[in-house]
Order: structure tokens, then C-alpha cells, then sequence
């Protein structure tokens, strides 16, 4: 139930995003009726506040694709470590299989937007995006790999002082232990010259 109210939300959103894409730039998928043309008015446009309603649209949309991709993750780790007796098979498959068609739908939609519905003045809107997506994904690579460096340098740290004290701990011990011993010869020396 949780993968269809996923896979709804996602849908509806696609759908208003491209019915906003439909009446940003006039596009109708289904070819009206010819109209006697009127004498068009110049309406003003402000190109930064259509492109930042695009933006906004499309970073919600790659949201929800990442809300979808993250569920369906959680499924198939879910059907991999925890079994469940009670399990439909046959609902779980086709939830699963409907998530993942929902998710290219949304992927081509995504992409045809961006390629084909996009302002000209944005340029090559979907190449720039995964590209830099790609450079981002590189550093987010960088920076996991630098943390984790970071943290296996802090526990090599925390052993190493364990470690240490450890063995102090021991020199202590066996030095204390070598000045009884040496303490109770010299008792047992001394009593022996009493004698």
C-alpha cells in the first residue's frame, strides 16, 4: 500500500508538472480545434521567475524519483534480510514490478521535459544537469572516502591509546611486582644475618 501512495504521489506530480510545462510553453498534446486568430497582446515574462518555477518543479519531481528509488531499495533489502510468514509473494512482486515501471515512466518524463520542453535560453538543460550530477557524484565519492579515511584514522587512534595504556598498565604491574619480590629477598636476607 505504501509503494502505490508512493507511486500516486509521484504520478500525480508528474502530471502537474507537465501540465506546468504544457501551459508555460503552450504545448497540448492533443491538437485543438483551429481558432480565428486575434491580434495577440505582448504579455511580459520574467525569463529568471519561469526559470526558477522550472527549477523548483523539476527538484521536486528528482525528489520524489529519489523517494521512489529509496522505497524500492528498502523493499528488496527488506525481502533479502527479513522473512515474513505472513508475505504475499505475489502482492510484494507486483507492488515491486509497479514501483519500478512508475520510476522509468518518471525517468523518460523527467528527460523528455528537460530535452524537449525546456526554454531555449536554458540550453541543454538535461546534458548540463547529469553532468554535473556526475561531477557531484564524483566528489559526494571523494568526501565518503575521505570520511571514512577519517573515522578508520580515529578508531586506529582510540586502539593505539587502549594499546598504550594497556601496556603501561603491565609495565606498572610487573614493576611493581619485581619490587615485592626484591623487597621480601631483602627482608629474608636481613632475617637470615640476624641469625
Amino acid at each position: 500500500m505504501e509503494v502505490k501512495k508512493t507511486v500516486d504521489e509521484i504520478v500525480s506530480d508528474a502530471k502537474q508538472v507537465r501540465s506546468f510545462w504544457q501551459k508555460l510553453f503552450g504545448t497540448d498534446p492533443e491538437p485543438s480545434k483551429p481558432v480565428a486568430k486575434k491580434k495577440e497582446k505582448f504579455v511580459a515574462v520574467d525569463e529568471t521567475q519561469v526559470m526558477a518555477d522550472i527549477v523548483s518543479q523539476l527538484t521536486k519531481l528528482f525528489r520524489l524519483e529519489e523517494q521512489l528509488a529509496t522505497h524500492i531499495r528498502e523493499e528488496e533489502e527488506k525481502s533479502r534480510n527479513v522473512y515474513d510468514p505472513d508475505a504475499n509473494l505475489m502482492e510484494s512482486a507486483l507492488q515491486r514490478v509497479m514501483a519500478q515501471q512508475q520510476m522509468a515512466e518518471l525517468i523518460v518524463t523527467v528527460r523528455e521535459t528537460m530535452v524537449y520542453q525546456s526554454p531555449p535560453e536554458m540550453g541543454a538543460l538535461y546534458s548540463k544537469v547529469f553532468e554535473m550530477r556526475e561531477i557531484i557524484q564524483e566528489e559526494q565519492e571523494q568526501a565518503r572516502l575521505k570520511q571514512e579515511a577519517q573515522q578508520r584514522y580515529k578508531l586506529w587512534q582510540r586502539r593505539e591509546k587502549q594499546r598504550s595504556f594497556q601496556a603501561k598498565s603491565a609495565y606498572l604491574i610487573a614493576t611493581t611486582i619485581f619490587l615485592l619480590y626484591l623487597w621480601a629477598w631483602l627482608l629474608l636476607l636481613n632475617r637470615w644475618e640476624k641469625t
